[in-house]
């Protein structure tokens, strides 16, 4: 595993490519890290972005051997890389649960009646903005008769991203916040997470918004994220199905992975940051509206949920 800075390896299926400038060796590929720390490699610790992609081909992160020149824990730039994350941010996405889809909510999606006529809505959630392409998103949903909730990142929110947020929240379609920083929310300290959530909320607010929903980076959260986000007014949200735009695939291929997946009370993740989630989406909205589902807000997707409960 050793090998010269270049040196090409494979790792549990995973091409990896070695980094130079490291003394210990560090290979990666395309957003994935695995630092050997000089273990062997059943001893691999995995770095976050390899943690939250979530794939069965990448061996879990774990401490090397007692006594190892690395120590007990491998770390990444943003903390320990082998502490427990959240069911979203290991798996790629959230079961259809309250406790993993809407931690902390009063609402039971386990007592929600799929076959119920109500249910069938999908919340469309557009995450990374303020972006370019979210004018060319909200003509489309526009076009289609559907509306999304965009989580908007805080520190984007200047110079000329100023007024496509403002579009945004006059259009009709909700806004959210996904941090000022999009950082791994779980690796900082409850005070690093209040002000990151707290400068957020401000950036929103010059735009005019107040969010009722927050999108955690990358899925990552813990107890006191949500905590925070609840006394910040924000639902802490996470979705059940995850476009993988964000691996820069093909149009087509981003679309029938969101329209296979279409379910009662479904939510979708895709970026706005990517073009081909923008060519994407106008199969993805005709398709679901074939389907009998009505593309909504998040907050009309909890209403939509609260109805479809039995009395």
């Amino acid at each position: 595993m050793r090998g010269r800075s270049g040196e090409r390896v494979r790792v549990n299926g995973l091409a990896l490519r070695r980094l130079p400038g490291h003394s210990a060796p560090v290979f990666a590929d395309r957003g994935f890290c695995v630092m050997t720390s000089r273990c062997p490699p059943h001893r691999l610790a995995l770095s976050r972005r390899a943690v939250l992609a979530g794939s069965a081909a990448l061996v879990a992160a774990r401490p090397c051997a007692a006594g190892s020149a690395a120590g007990s824990v491998t770390r990444s730039a943003t903390g320990p890389v082998d502490k427990p994350r959240s069911f979203a941010a290991t798996h790629g996405s959230a079961p259809f649960d309250s406790r993993h889809l809407i931690p902390g909510a009063s609402l039971d999606l386990a007592r929600i009646n799929p076959a119920a006529a109500g249910a069938r809505v999908v919340a469309l959630t557009i995450d990374d903005g303020p972006d370019a392409n979210d004018r060319r998103i909200l003509d489309l949903l526009k076009r289609h008769e559907a509306r999304a909730t965009f989580f908007c990142i805080g520190r984007k929110i200047t110079g000329a991203a100023v007024p496509i947020a403002t579009a945004i929240a006059e259009s009709g379609n909700e806004v959210g916040s996904h941090s000022h920083t999009h950082p791994m929310m779980s690796d900082l300290s409850a005070t690093e997470q209040e002000r990151n959530l707290s400068r957020a909320n401000a950036a929103l607010a010059a735009v005019g918004v107040r969010p009722r929903w927050f999108r955690p980076p990358f899925g990552d959260f813990d107890d006191t994220t949500t905590a925070l986000a609840t006394a910040l007014g924000m639902q802490t949200v996470l979705w059940t199905i995850d476009s993988q735009d964000w691996k820069n695939t093909p149009a087509a291929t981003i679309a029938a992975r969101v329209t296979d997946r279409l379910a009662p009370g479904a939510v979708v993740l895709m970026h706005s940051t990517k073009a081909e989630t923008v060519k994407a989406l106008p199969t993805i909205l005709e398709a679901g509206h074939r389907k009998g589902f009505r593309f909504v807000t998040l907050t009309d997707w909890w209403a939509a949920m609260a109805a479809a409960q039995p009395a």
